[in-house]
């Protein structure tokens, strides 16, 4: 690997590390606040994961202690993990209070999506501005006078945020252009030299091959202004509806692709190595603080998603575990209840080796 290489990998990780352990954090502390309303009792919160470094401090019933391996953390609770007769524990809690303690982890990181990408959209406003690259002939566009190089800035006073998450970011734009085919709208277009101008343009009914505007756009541009809070608070709550929309998809993309050909990975997924390579890339981009906390916000909606999966040790998992004892009147913690978080750690270490060999194979870091 060459020096590029690994400064680039040396700066990459640690900001993965800065990104992840406060979103698990999180998660974790959502467990942690809940079960102590609740009344169950948690035995331990520790920051990362064993083996244990030191012991931060304890109140009446918690322990809270610092691990050496830095990747996140952890609540342990009473009679999670073995039989307790403990009236406090967990397995004898009812089955509604282990539930919340369960969904608080998700709620938490839902929580944090939003509130993340709230600041996006307040402190930074991030507006997509598309660079036009042709113009067609005879279209609508050429008769507005555009040309290649202008950039459009919005649409009858309407811009168009990025965190209107999608594959393309420009989509949104090509979707309020098609909507409005047909119709005179008022453009406001920048030209290469920055001059912004107003233009009428009357869109075209689209057909076949055909565009309402009749433009070809490639790159874009963000423009960053100050939002306002109500704004802001819609756009966070449509980003994040719109992240976790494509994290499903992606999820049934990932099953399909390990039933069909597990030999190839899933496009358009990526493992630790891949997310390190592109924080990497991000954080020498020019506006990457907000690109960071746009990227922190879709992992933790990702968390989210994936811990409500039904399937052992994930939180969604559990929760059907809990909901199977009580329907067989089960009590305790089982052998087979051991083994299926077992199985289900050693599948989810199998998976995250899968993922990785491919993020590597692809490459992308200098």
């Amino acid at each position: 690997m060459s020096l590029d290489g690994l400064l680039f990998w040396a700066k990459a990780i640690p900001l993965l590390l800065v990104i992840l352990v406060p979103l698990v954090l999180v998660h974790e502390l959502g467990h942690f606040v809940v079960a102590r309303l609740v009344r169950i009792r948690v035995l331990e919160f520790g920051l990362g994961f064993p083996p244990r470094a030191k012991v931060l401090g304890h109140d009446h019933e918690t322990e809270y202690t610092l691990n050496w391996l830095p990747i996140g953390g952890f609540v342990r609770l009473e009679g999670e993990e073995e039989n307790s007769d403990d009236p406090r524990a967990f397995t004898n809690a009812p089955l509604g209070k282990q539930v919340l303690v369960l969904v608080a982890g998700v709620a938490m990181n839902v929580l944090t999506a939003l509130v993340l990408l709230f600041i996006v959209a307040w402190v930074f406003n991030p507006v997509v501005q598309p660079t036009v690259t042709a113009v067609v002939s005879g279209s609508p566009a050429e008769s507005a006078g555009l040309k290649a190089g202008d950039s459009l800035i919005s649409i009858d006073g309407r811009t168009h945020s990025i965190l209107e998450f999608g594959t393309d970011p420009t989509e949104s734009w090509r979707q309020d252009l098609l909507s409005h085919g047909g119709q005179t709208v008022n453009l406001v277009v920048a030209g290469q030299n920055g001059q912004q101008r107003s233009v009428a343009v009357t869109l075209r009914v689209p057909k076949s091959g055909e565009g309402a505007l009749g433009v070809q756009t490639g790159d874009y541009t963000l423009f960053e202004s100050t939002g306002n809070p109500v704004q802001a608070a819609g756009l966070a709550v449509t980003g994040t509806e719109r992240a976790m929309g494509l994290i499903l998809v992606a999820l049934g993309d990932i099953g399909n692709q390990i039933v069909t050909n597990p030999a190839s990975g899933p496009q358009g997924v990526q493992g630790p190595v891949g997310i390190a390579s592109d924080v990497g890339t991000v954080a020498s981009q020019p506006n990457a603080l907000m690109l960071l906390l746009m990227m922190m916000a879709v992992i933790s909606a990702n968390l989210a998603l994936v811990n409500v999966l039904p399937f052992p040790p994930l939180d969604g998992g559990k929760t059907v575990i809990m909901i199977v004892k009580r329907i067989f009147g089960a009590r305790g913690v089982g052998a087979v209840e051991q083994w299926a978080y077992l199985a289900g750690f050693a599948f989810l270490m199998l998976f995250i080796g899968w993922i990785t060999y491919f993020d590597i194979v692809r490459g992308g870091a200098p």
